[in-house]
């Protein structure tokens, strides 16, 4: 395929500085030309000034916060006569945070206030030829009352800075949409999906009503030729609509089959624009009793919540970066992630598509949509707008991605008023006419009156037994399900939220819950983590109208203020470090959902104990496992010996370790195809 756009990626040569309250430089300045900035911060996009300060990593140097406030970003643009000539010039930006102003040379060309979604403004009359043109981007991530999420709600830090990349779009000026809130412009939509054909709808936008026509050529999962579509335009729009035979269907991670449509623009039978699409063919349902069906057929959903955030570079993540995060909730056996708690960027929506997992995605309400505390709850001017613009930029940019299966509404709204059930309506409404083939949901962690009533597909719970004490223990949770299952929610309902925090360097014998845990301090032990999810998993995986289970978290991940277990600015609840160690838990539940061979003796760290050790536990997969202690054999445990909801945690009682010495711990596990493999730890007694 020729590509007849030209696409340029900004990333480098940017300067940078923050502007803080007070400081002698104004706007005019910092957009002038004539301006100098040698003395500037150089970086590379993507980039965020939140890294370090907003993780608890450094003192923030304005007493104690991490900053929220006004920077700038500045870099040069040539572009030759023969670049430009003839062409329209759109700068694109993956997502800043959270209110983006854009001048060029000095001129403003645009605002975006929203910091998750990509955005794109039209740069043509303000760039010269052959002269270095000045880019300027004023970004702040200060809060505000009119933004979700507002004030300082959501438990995560908010890093500021043009934390995406950018890129420049040169087009003719008959061209497929880039005006259309950010999105490709191009919507393909499978219906009528069955193993012997699909019909195949295409709407490709125009940013004008033109005279045009369009070619669709469309490649099978292997690169082969399917089919062709061909359409003319309708004022702004062309509709193209054909037919696949014997489809070869996105099947999860069983098969995550993808094809490939070409689109080519045609005006006076010349080509003028085109791009690519990758799709997925596939059909689902949710069924309040039985859960989710993928094809038709029972698919079950498990799988953990995701931030945007790295250890190396915070919300400033790379693409490997995010590749060897969807490794790791792939490789412990996941089919779904929720995508927490906004739009996150392309990248990581077309890893799922490849990878096979199941994705919740949502905008950003979160706990509150006013500013008011009184029991009015008065929306702020221009909040209903902007949630308005979030959802429809979140659904529009991301319609063709298989993997995304529901469009989540809000995350943990406790506000109820008639003006809040009314822009909630609305929202809905809005999903339902941007988006007819997906179900829509949101989070409540509120459970009665007005918030069971919100609008609303399926619905998932953010709970957290065993944990947080107003909850209840970890072995009510079921009882709890059932309660609202049978006679408080008709809908279909899964788990948004569970979980427990764990610190790796903490760990002590018969931990109880009640006396030795603090949720919001520092007793997090990592064993009573793990124990708490063996708990929980034992209630879940009994329960087949819960259509999906999404753990809270995978990774440990930057949330300003907190002090808990071993971390500080840090939520330590992920099934790995922040650094991607991988806890004691992570390997519970890839005993549990992977197929991969597992063997893993728990409490590892725990390396100085007490020589009367109460148990020895192992998570493994295999048929049976033995326990050696010091080469000598404690016994063999088969799989076929264990409870059906244990079937994976493998328990030898009341061991005891030589004082002194390094005692050699090893798990040999051994499997049905008659292979083998151990494990190994060493613990000193004391």
């Amino acid at each position: 395929m020729i590509f007849l756009r030209t696409v340029k990626a900004l990333n480098d040569f940017w300067r940078f500085t923050k502007l803080p309250a007070g400081m002698n430089i104004s706007k005019d300045n910092v957009i002038s030309p004539e301006y100098e900035d040698a003395s500037w911060q150089p970086v590379v996009l993507p980039h965020t000034y939140n890294s370090e300060d907003g993780a608890g990593r450094m003192a923030a140097s304005d007493g104690g916060d991490y900053y929220r406030g006004t920077v700038c970003y500045r870099r040069n643009l040539a572009l030759s006569f023969e670049e430009c000539s003839g062409k329209e010039l759109y700068l694109e930006f993956e997502g800043a945070n959270t209110v983006a102003e854009v001048y060029i040379n000095g001129r403003f060309a645009g605002e975006h206030s929203g910091g998750y979604s990509a955005f794109r403004f039209d740069i043509t009359d303000y760039i010269y030829p052959d002269k270095d043109n000045l880019i300027a981007v004023i970004v702040s991530n200060a809060p505000t009352d009119y933004i979700a999420p507002i004030t300082d709600n959501g438990d995560f830090t908010k890093m500021g800075g043009l934390y995406r990349g950018v890129k420049l779009i040169a087009v003719e000026p008959v061209h497929i949409a880039l005006k259309d809130r950010g999105s490709c412009g191009v919507y393909i939509t499978p219906r009528n999906i069955s193993e012997t054909s699909a019909d195949i709808g295409i709407l490709v936008k125009l940013d004008k009503a033109e005279t045009a026509e369009v070619k669709a050529v469309i490649l099978d999962p292997h690169g082969n030729l399917e089919t062709e579509l061909f359409g003319r335009a309708d004022k702004d729009r062309i509709t193209l609509s054909g037919k696949i035979n014997c489809p070869k269907l996105w099947n999860g991670v069983n098969s995550p089959a993808l094809y490939r449509a070409e689109i080519t623009l045609f005006c006076n039978g010349e080509p003028v624009d085109s791009i690519e699409q990758e799709f997925g063919i596939r059909s689902y349902r949710i069924d309040a009793d039985n859960g989710f069906f993928l094809n038709g057929k029972p698919y079950p959903l498990h799988g953990v919540n995701y931030h945007q955030d790295s250890y190396e570079s915070g919300w400033a993540m790379t693409g490997a970066q995010r590749e060897r995060d969807y490794r790791i909730i792939r490789d412990m056996g996941c089919t779904a992630v929720r995508m927490a708690h906004y739009q996150h960027c392309d990248h990581e929506y077309s890893l799922c598509d490849r990878l096979g997992l199941c994705v919740w995605t949502e905008i950003g309400i979160i706990n509150k949509m006013s500013a008011d505390d009184s029991d009015a709850h008065v929306l702020s001017d221009g909040f209903g707008d902007n949630a308005k613009q979030q959802l429809r930029e979140l659904i529009r940019q991301n319609y063709n991605h298989p993997s995304v299966i529901v469009w989540g509404l809000s995350n943990e709204l406790y506000q109820m008023s008639d003006e809040i059930f009314g822009l909630y309506s609305e929202l809905y409404e809005i999903a339902c006419e941007e988006d007819d083939t997906r179900l829509k949901t949101f989070a409540d962690n509120q459970f009665y009156g007005r918030f069971l009533e919100l609008p609303a597909d399926v619905v998932g719970y953010n709970r957290y037994f065993g944990w947080y004490k107003e909850a209840g223990s970890a072995e009510n949770f079921g009882e709890w399900l059932d309660l609202y299952h049978n006679k408080k929610e008709k809908r279909p309902v899964c788990l948004s939220e569970y979980g427990g925090g764990g610190a790796i360097s903490q760990h002590k014998d018969n931990v109880d819950w009640e006396s030795d845990i603090d949720p919001v301090g520092v007793r997090h032990y990592e064993n009573y983590q793990s124990q708490l999810h063996e708990i929980l998993w034992k209630q879940f995986s009994v329960r087949k109208y819960l259509w999906a289970e999404f753990i809270w978290c995978m990774f440990d991940f930057a949330s300003y203020g907190r002090t808990e277990g071993d971390t500080k600015s840090q939520n330590d609840k992920g099934l790995c470090t922040r650094e991607r160690i991988p806890k004691d838990v992570y390997f519970f539940y890839r005993s549990v959902w992977s197929s991969e061979k597992t063997v893993y003796i728990t409490e590892r760290r725990h390396e100085f104990r007490a020589c009367d050790v109460p148990f020895v536990k192992v998570y493994s997969n295999a048929d049976a496992v033995e326990l050696y202690i010091n080469d000598a054999s404690h016994g063999r445990i088969s799989r076929c010996e264990l409870p059906d909801d244990e079937s994976t945690v493998f328990v030898w009682e009341n061991i005891k370790i030589k004082p002194g010495t390094k005692n050699k711990i090893c798990a040999k596990a051994y499997f049905s195809d008659g292979t083998s493999t151990s494990d190994y730890a060493l613990w000193t007694g004391i």
